[in-house]
């Protein structure tokens, strides 16, 4: 069995995020809106996680991490628009 290089990049990324949140981390469980600085990282760090994943292929992460983005920011740009985008690419995926 062959790993590809590309494939082994895509592994050590997911492994190093679900190290760094882990699988139950749940940040609106955290929030704060006192905390504007911590809220605003991670409104920029789950709308980049939720790039990198659509850029791997990983769409239903991808689109969780784009909901989680507008949970926390409702008038987030971005977030609406990529979520349609990997709701596409998911659906294209889904049908072959």
């Amino acid at each position: 069995m062959t790993t590809t290089t590309t494939g082994m990049r895509q592994s050590v990324i997911l492994s190093l995020v679900d190290l760094v949140l882990g699988e139950n981390f749940n940040p609106l469980t955290h929030y704060n809106p006192r905390a504007t600085f911590l809220t605003t990282f991670l409104v920029k760090f789950y709308f980049v996680r939720g790039v990198v994943l659509y850029c791997l292929s990983q769409y239903s992460g991808s689109i969780r991490d784009f909901r989680i983005v507008l949970r926390m920011d409702w008038r987030h740009r971005g977030a609406a628009a990529w979520i349609a985008k990997a709701e596409r690419a998911n659906s294209k995926t889904a049908r072959g």
